[in-house]
């Protein structure tokens, strides 16, 4: 009776002691993570906005963007983010968002790259008709987390 009423109090000690070593250390990491996301300071943005005048238009964008995002991916350290986003208010909208180590990680590297030069030929050949276009780069502050 006695190794019974030790196992009452011991188990249910041992997982409040366990939950609250996990929730403390899970709450931790997914703070020091957020932390680290900031290795690189006043990393350089760039974004570009675009409105097709069709949806044709801004499809045949994204199908051409989709190559070169991947070798980005796969071959471009320096580009810590390269993003192509739909707006979900107006789907000729769209968003491209690249994020850099420097800005020369975009001049020197990005944009002297085989694949990114053939993309830039094949978009000027697709001849597409855009409402607007823009462009704006930035340097992060680093008061937040990425």
């Amino acid at each position: 009776m006695g190794s019974q009423s030790a196992l009452q109090w011991i188990i249910p000690a041992f997982i409040a002691l366990t939950t609250g070593a996990a929730a403390f250390y899970l709450g931790r990491t997914s703070t020091d993570s957020r932390r680290q996301g900031k290795k690189n300071k006043q990393a350089f943005l760039l974004l570009i906005q675009q409105e097709y005048k069709s949806i044709r238009d801004r499809d045949v964008f994204i199908d051409l963007f989709k190559p070169l995002a991947k070798y980005v991916t796969q071959h471009e350290p320096e580009t810590l983010a390269y993003e192509l986003a739909i707006s979900d208010k107006d789907p000729h909208k769209l968003l491209v968002f690249e994020r850099y180590s420097s800005k020369e990680a975009l001049t020197e590297i990005h944009q002297k790259s085989l694949p990114f030069k053939k993309f830039k030929e094949q978009w000027a050949a697709a001849n597409l008709e855009y409402t607007s276009k823009t462009g704006e780069s930035y340097i992060e502050e680093d008061l937040g987390f990425m």
